[in-house]
């Protein structure tokens, strides 16, 4: 096996090493003399390094997003927030969740488990102008990947989705997730400053290959009364951890180390059948698409990997990270 369909972390050596010295600290003093609650303020250290981090990376946060709570990774803040939409429904319109065709997974998932609708737009202008203006109405939200995990690619678009929802569709809260800042080499920019994006989400598990330390945050123009008990709640040596990782590279740190590797395992990939000759790298560096028509024939161990689009025929992504460590595994770089 040298792709898979969900993306998985990769456990890089420069992580281990950083762990290994965390470790070896044996850092009992974080969780002495809880008491005195010097405990409660840990995770302000962590949320301040990633905002400066992840703006040294091109993401402009502007002032608004002023209420901070840290979480297991995204996928806490992605449940706390349908959370809150769904008790919310109970009480008015019943509210909706909106995403991309071929977003990440989980958004629809964990939507559907809480009982909200989910409604799937295409990711072309002509689309999304027509049928988010049809089907938007005020508590939704639009939850996107940005670096998208449709594809793993920084989405020129997104601007010009923002900045069109505002005027045509205001009702319509945005939440940005940056799970894969961090994962991309390339220089690119990303605004959540508008007023209609309401929440960002954060995760340290595809940047740093830490998915099982859990180190994520939420940033919110209100206040999240669900995550309040994470100023207790919460685990000090992961957030240990994850400020010493950001301290110790640059967003664009890792990626550029392992681009090569990526175009390697690439090509691995490709010659063991499992992804076409039209296949490429993605901007993240644990993944690779491509872009096919409905009429080309696949191998048979593609179409797991077959992904529908309403208006581009097919698509295809890979988590190249199997391939990225055997790679790693072999001492490649």
């Amino acid at each position: 096996m040298l792709t898979t369909k969900t993306v998985y972390s990769l456990y890089y050596p420069e992580t281990r090493r950083i762990v290994d010295e965390l470790w070896r600290e044996r850092p009992h003093h974080l969780y002495e003399r809880n008491y005195t609650k010097r405990q409660d303020a840990m995770h302000a250290p962590l949320l301040s390094r990633y905002r400066t981090w992840a703006a040294d990376a091109g993401v402009t946060f502007g002032s608004a997003l002023v209420h901070e709570y840290p979480t297991a990774g995204a996928s806490e803040g992605i449940h706390a927030l349908l959370a809150r939409v769904a008790s919310r429904a109970t009480t008015g319109p019943r509210a909706r969740v909106h995403v991309f065709d071929g977003e990440y997974e989980g958004y629809r998932h964990l939507a559907a488990a809480l009982s909200l609708e989910v409604c799937t737009h295409a990711r072309s202008p002509d689309r999304w102008t027509r049928t988010l203006k049809e089907q938007a109405c005020a508590g939704d939200w639009l939850l996107i990947s940005q670096p998208s995990a449709i594809d793993g690619c920084v989405w020129d678009g997104y601007d010009e989705l923002v900045a069109w929802a505002r005027t045509n569709v205001p009702e319509l809260a945005f939440a940005v997730d940056l799970t894969y800042v961090g994962a991309v080499a390339r220089p690119f920019r990303i605004d959540v400053s508008p007023s209609n994006v309401a929440v960002v989400l954060a995760s340290l598990s595809k940047p740093f290959g830490v998915y099982y330390h859990r180190i994520g945050a939420l940033f919110s123009r209100t206040p999240f009364d669900s995550l309040y008990g994470n100023l207790w709640f919460k685990n000090l040596f992961s957030l240990a951890l994850g400020e010493r990782l950001l301290a110790a590279f640059g967003a664009r740190d890792l990626p550029s180390r392992y681009a090569p590797l990526q175009k390697r395992a690439l090509e691995r990939a490709v010659a063991a059948g499992e992804a076409p000759a039209s296949a490429e790298p993605s901007d993240v560096v644990l993944l690779a698409h491509a872009r096919v028509s409905a009429g080309d024939a696949l191998a048979p161990e593609l179409e797991a990997f077959v992904r529908s689009r309403e208006h581009d025929g097919l698509g295809l992504r890979w988590c190249l990270t199997p391939a990225l460590d055997a790679l790693v595994a072999e001492g490649a770089r």
